[in-house]
C-alpha cells in the first residue's frame, strides 16, 4: 500500500484529483489532500505527519509556477518524491527536466497512477509504465500512452471528504461534478487539440458515466454536505439529447437544486433549452470567445455565426436559463476595433454574466502558431516563460495591444451596455495606471456575486482568498 498525498493552494476541488481518488483506494493504496491556504503555518506539519510516499501536483497552465513552488519546498522539507499529472504536464512534458519533477504522468491518470503506486510499493521498476516519464540514469524516459477507458462507470464514486474537511470548501455554494469526458469540437486555442495528437485520434467520441452513477454521486453529496447549487464542469453538457432526456427529470425529482454547465451554441436548439430550463438549469456557460466573426473562426476556431449565437441566446432566456459567456481579448492580429466587437455582441444578445480574459498562448495549439507565424510571439517563448493570470498583461507584441489589454478591463461595463463602447474606445488610448485594475476588480466583484448568488460579504472573503491568483 502506498500513500500520496496531492497539493495546491487554491481553495476549491479539484475534480483530476476527485477522480482519482476512489479508484486509488479502491486498489489498495491512500491519498490525502492539503490546500497550503486553508492549512496556514502548519501545512508543512500537517503533510509531513501524514508521512507520505510521494506528493502529487494536478497542474494547469496558470498554476504550473506554484506547482513547481510546492514541488521544491516538498523535495527540501520532506526529502520526497513528486509526481505530476493535469493538463499542463500532457502539453509540456519537458517540465520532466526540472529538479522538482520526478515523474509525470501524460493524459488521462488512473490507470497509469494506479500502476506506477503498484510498481513502487512492490519495489519493481516503474520507468516503462505506459502515460509514465520520469529520469533514469540522468536520463528522461518517455513512454506512450495507453488507450481511452471507455467504460467511465468503472471508477468509483470520488471521496470529496478529502476536500469538505476544510469548512470554506465544504460550504461552497458550488460543488463540482462530471458527467463524462472529451469534447467534439477543436477549438484552435485549446489544449484539446494535444490529447488528440497524444491518443493519435481525429476526433473524440463522447464517453460518459451512465445517469445512474452521476445521479448516485449527486445523492452521497446532497445527504453528506450542502449542497446549495451544482455545476457540470464536462467541455459540453447537453451534447447527447438522448442522455439528458433520460438523466434531467431525474436530477429534477431528487437533486432539485439550481445548476449550471456548459454548451456550445450551435448545440442549442429549442428542445435541449427547454430540458435545461425544465431542470432547473439556473445559467449557462458558453464560450463566444470573439465577437468578430473572423477572429473568432479563423484565429480560434469556433466555427458558429453570430446568428447562431443570437438565436442560441434567444432560446436559452426564453427558457428562463441565463448564459455566462467567456471571451478572450488581444488574440493574434486582433485590433482594438475587433476586440470591442465581442463586446457590443454580449451586450445585444443581453448576456448577464460576461467574462473576458487575456489571450495566453499555449504551445502545439494552432492560435499560438498563428501568432508565431505573424510575428506576435517571441520565437524562443516557452510554457516556462508564462506569467501571471489571463487577467493580467498580454505575451503578445503587436498593434494595439496595450489598448487591448486596457479594454479588457473594462469588458464587464461594455458588454452589458453597449452604449459605453465609444467612450471606453477613446479612454483605453490613456495609460490610467491602477484605475483600470481597481475597475476590473469591481466590475468582477459585481459580476461574480450576481452570478453565485453569494452574499456580499461571501463573495468579499472569496475574493480576498483568491486575490493571489490575479
Amino acid at each position: 500500500m502506498a500513500r500520496i498525498v496531492f497539493l495546491h493552494d487554491s481553495p476549491f476541488e479539484y475534480l483530476g484529483v476527485l477522480s482519482l481518488s476512489g479508484y486509488l483506494k479502491e486498489k489498495g493504496h491512500e491519498i490525502e489532500v492539503f490546500i497550503s491556504s486553508e492549512e496556514g503555518k502548519h501545512f508543512w506539519d500537517k503533510v509531513r505527519e501524514w508521512k507520505p510516499d510521494w506528493v502529487g501536483l494536478s497542474s494547469i497552465a496558470g498554476t504550473h509556477q506554484e506547482c513547481y513552488r510546492l514541488a521544491k519546498e516538498a523535495k527540501k522539507k520532506l526529502d520526497i518524491g513528486t509526481v505530476f499529472g493535469g493538463p499542463y504536464v500532457s502539453y509540456y512534458p519537458d517540465c520532466i527536466k526540472r529538479d522538482e519533477v520526478d515523474v509525470l504522468i501524460r493524459g488521462e491518470g488512473e490507470e497509469a497512477l494506479v500502476d506506477f503506486l503498484d510498481a513502487y510499493d512492490k519495489g519493481e521498476d516503474y520507468s516503462r509504465i505506459p502515460n509514465l516519464w520520469t529520469k533514469k540514469n540522468g536520463q528522461v524516459v518517455s513512454n506512450p500512452v495507453r488507450p481511452f477507458e471507455h467504460n467511465l462507470d468503472k471508477y468509483p464514486i470520488p471521496d470529496r471528504s478529502l476536500y469538505y474537511k476544510y469548512p470554506f470548501v465544504r460550504r461552497a455554494h458550488f460543488k463540482y461534478f462530471m458527467t463524462g469526458r472529451d469534447c467534439p469540437y477543436n477549438c484552435y486555442f485549446c489544449f484539446n487539440q494535444e490529447f488528440r495528437r497524444l491518443y493519435n485520434v481525429g476526433a473524440y467520441a463522447l464517453r460518459r458515466h451512465s445517469p445512474d452513477h452521476v445521479m448516485e454521486e449527486l445523492r452521497r453529496c446532497k445527504v453528506s454536505f450542502p449542497l446549495k447549487r451544482v455545476c457540470f464542469n464536462d467541455d459540453i453538457f447537453p451534447i447527447n439529447k438522448e442522455w439528458l432526456a433520460e438523466f434531467l427529470p431525474q436530477y429534477k425529482k431528487e437533486i432539485a437544486v439550481p445548476y449550471t454547465c456548459n454548451v456550445h451554441a450551435s448545440m442549442v436548439n429549442e428542445d435541449v433549452a427547454r430540458l435545461l430550463g425544465e431542470s432547473g438549469c439556473d445559467h449557462v456557460m458558453l464560450g463566444l470567445e470573439a465577437g468578430n466573426p473572423r477572429v473568432r473562426r479563423d484565429i480560434l476556431g469556433k466555427k458558429f455565426s453570430n446568428k447562431q449565437f443570437y438565436k442560441a441566446a434567444d432560446l436559452l432566456h426564453k427558457h428562463g436559463v441565463r448564459i455566462k459567456t467567456y471571451n478572450i481579448m488581444g488574440s493574434p492580429t486582433e485590433t482594438l476595433d475587433e476586440a470591442l466587437e465581442t463586446m457590443e455582441l454580449n451586450s445585444k444578445a443581453k448576456v448577464e454574466f460576461p467574462w473576458c480574459g487575456i489571450y495566453h498562448p499555449l504551445p502545439g495549439t494552432r492560435t499560438e502558431e498563428i501568432a508565431r507565424e505573424v510575428g506576435a510571439l517571441d520565437p524562443n517563448f516557452t510554457m516556462e516563460d508564462a506569467y501571471g493570470s489571463v487577467f493580467q498583461e498580454s505575451h503578445l507584441n503587436q498593434p494595439e495591444i496595450k489598448e487591448i489589454v486596457r479594454a479588457q478591463k473594462l469588458f464587464y461595463i461594455g458588454a452589458r451596455n453597449h452604449k459605453w463602447i465609444p467612450l471606453i474606445r477613446k479612454i483605453v488610448r490613456y495609460n490610467l495606471g491602477p484605475i483600470y485594475t481597481g475597475i476590473f476588480f469591481l466590475t468582477y466583484f459585481i459580476r461574480y456575486m450576481r452570478e453565485s448568488g453569494h452574499s456580499f460579504f461571501s463573495t468579499l472573503i472569496i475574493g480576498f482568498k483568491h486575490l493571489k491568483n490575479y
